[in-house]
């Protein structure tokens, strides 16, 4: 059994008009979701193996608040960086098999077609700070795929 969860990037700045978009910051609703909701992960998670994050500034900063309150080792791939759905099972496929749990921050809508794609048409818009845990009923992550998954949980900062 595999675990995947995805993670939405927290609520991002819209101040500096100047900075591309790979380079927006969080705001301060983002600044307060993310630890918000990484503790609330930690509480229902017991072990997360690998977070791997986007490199675009907002993505980088919500994954840093889940690694600081989930010890868990983080690797930045610009590969992440408004992903198509295919382009992040491709990844899930080729992650290492004694990683158990694995997190994804990323970016709509790559993540929401993602979800939709392993969950039969998940029915929901993932909002920012969003945490969508699937189970995978697979021993190797290339096995991975709408047949082996199933909803763990769902959710996100308002819902709390």
């Amino acid at each position: 059994m595999k675990k995947l969860i995805i993670i939405r990037h927290a609520k991002s700045s819209w101040d500096y008009p100047h900075l591309n978009d790979y380079n927006r910051p969080l705001n301060e609703r983002g600044k307060r979701d993310a630890p918000k909701m990484a503790k609330w992960l930690s509480s229902q998670v017991r072990k997360v193996d690998l977070i791997i994050s986007s490199g675009a500034e907002r993505a980088k900063n919500t994954a840093m608040a889940f690694e600081a309150v989930l010890h868990a080792p983080m690797e930045i791939d610009d590969n992440l960086y408004h992903a198509s759905h295919s382009k992040l099972m491709s990844l899930v496929k080729q992650t290492k098999n004694e990683v158990d749990c694995l997190i994804l921050v990323s970016h709509n809508p790559g993540l929401n077609d993602l979800a939709n794609y392993l969950l039969s048409g998940f029915p929901d818009n993932i909002p920012t700070t969003g945490i969508v845990s699937m189970k995978l009923d697979i021993q190797k992550w290339s096995e991975a795929s709408p047949e082996s998954a199933s909803l763990h949980f769902f959710q996100y900062p308002k819902n709390l």
